[in-house]
């Protein structure tokens, strides 16, 4: 299974080429000789972006704080820590609602990202 932190990343990636149009995030990247049964691409197709683009939508819907937290954490790489700082929060509080955020997006992907074949 893949690790939710990975998908985000491999979406952050994707939705970020998608915008300077250079790069082709379909294409998946494999290592001779490695078991097929792990995914190493760091890109989503369309199809595996959208369906995270609408996991991170019903996330905003249902809670902004940790949308604001998940996209500014993956797609602006602004840290926990840096996060916390700005907002006057501690990074611990952070962290929890990052992880919070994942769990919940995780939730909404299971069933379409459940092991790489």
């Amino acid at each position: 299974m893949r690790d939710t932190k990975d998908i985000l990343t491999a979406w952050k990636n994707t939705r970020i080429l998608k915008r300077i149009g250079t790069e082709y995030p379909s294409k998946s990247a494999g290592i001779d000789g490695a078991p097929m049964d792990f995914n190493y691409r760091q890109y989503l197709t369309e199809d595996e972006a959208q369906i995270v683009d609408n996991a991170v939508l019903r996330l905003k819907a249902d809670n902004i704080e940790y949308w604001a937290v998940l996209t500014s954490f993956y797609l602006r790489d602004i840290s926990c820590s840096k996060q916390a700082k700005i907002l006057g929060k501690q990074t611990t509080e952070m962290t929890k609602i990052l992880l919070a955020a994942e769990c919940f997006i995780r939730g909404h992907i299971i069933e379409l990202f459940p092991k790489v074949a």
